[in-house]
């Protein structure tokens, strides 16, 4: 179980730093905030998002908002909100 853990915040962890070392148009806020959440969020990362990664781990959290912990929900509340897709 903490082998998984383990994975999946280096998961969440390598996409991130990926994404950063391309700019990515991310602020610093927006990145201590991602931050956060997969710091507070692993356990819900591993029981309710299991196979998900990068953008679709967030999603599943988002989705799954009323299952979380009072820490992941927390660090999920400062995570901005999502921006409209252009058309």
């Amino acid at each position: 179980m903490k082998l998984t853990a383990l994975i999946v915040l280096a998961a969440l962890s390598a996409g991130g730093a990926a994404y950063a070392q391309g700019g990515g148009g991310l602020s610093p806020e927006v990145h201590a905030a991602r931050d956060a959440v997969m710091k507070a969020c692993t356990a819900e990362a591993h029981s309710l998002c299991a196979g998900k990664e990068k953008r679709a781990m967030m999603i599943c959290l988002r989705d799954n908002a009323a299952k979380l912990s009072a820490p992941c929900a927390e660090a999920m509340s400062k995570m901005p909100p999502r921006p409209p897709r252009p058309q």
